[in-house]
């Protein structure tokens, strides 16, 4: 005895399995591409934590090192009701340099202890205060941030902080990266 093929149920089973993997598939998509969430391991200690900075607007004063950081990545703006918005723009560091002594005010492009000194060490994806600096975008290959610092080793690079996974390295200047202003304070 032959059994009859339920084509209907096939039908809303291979439609359920479909929506699914879609639903899936979209939001690795968007996960990767920009939102941004941490992951933090509460046995460290916070190396950044939120007391350390008085913020005013779009801008963060660090009082453990006398630093005043734009919040927002280069490219997005600060408003009031929604953080950073708008797109980051990936500079080579000439540009970068050149884009910092137009806005004026001290501005300019962090050495590496500098920069380094927001990572925030009990985190990752990104690795720092998310509180302070609202919005890292994963560029899909992690969230690059030039410092204006050479690699000693070979002077041709200059250093970089991934703030995904916290990791320094060094590419050459001409590269587009991501970029983050600080100021010194008298």
């Amino acid at each position: 005895m032959e059994v009859p093929y339920d084509y209907s149920r096939m039908s809303r089973l291979r439609n359920y399995i479909m929506k699914r993997v879609i639903t899936f598939l979209a939001l690795t998509s968007w996960l990767s591409s920009s939102a941004v969430l941490a992951a933090c391991d509460e046995n460290i200690a916070e190396s950044t934590p939120s007391s350390r900075f008085v913020l005013n607007g779009g801008k963060a004063y660090d009082q453990q090192t006398k630093l005043t950081w734009n919040r927002c990545s280069v490219g997005t703006v600060w408003t009031s009701d929604a953080g950073c918005v708008g797109e980051v723009k990936l500079l080579g560091l000439d540009k970068a340099k050149q884009l910092a002594q137009e806005l004026g005010g001290g501005w300019r492009v962090p050495a590496i202890e500098e920069l380094y000194s927001i990572v925030e060490q009990k985190c990752f994806n990104p690795t720092i205060n998310s509180r302070v600096f609202p919005t890292v975008t994963n560029f899909g290959e992690g969230a690059p941030y030039w410092s204006d610092t050479n690699v000693e080793e070979i002077p041709s690079l200059i250093y970089f902080i991934d703030f995904i996974d916290g990791a320094i390295d060094g590419h050459s200047k001409g590269f587009p990266l991501a970029v983050r202003l600080v100021r010194s304070e008298p």
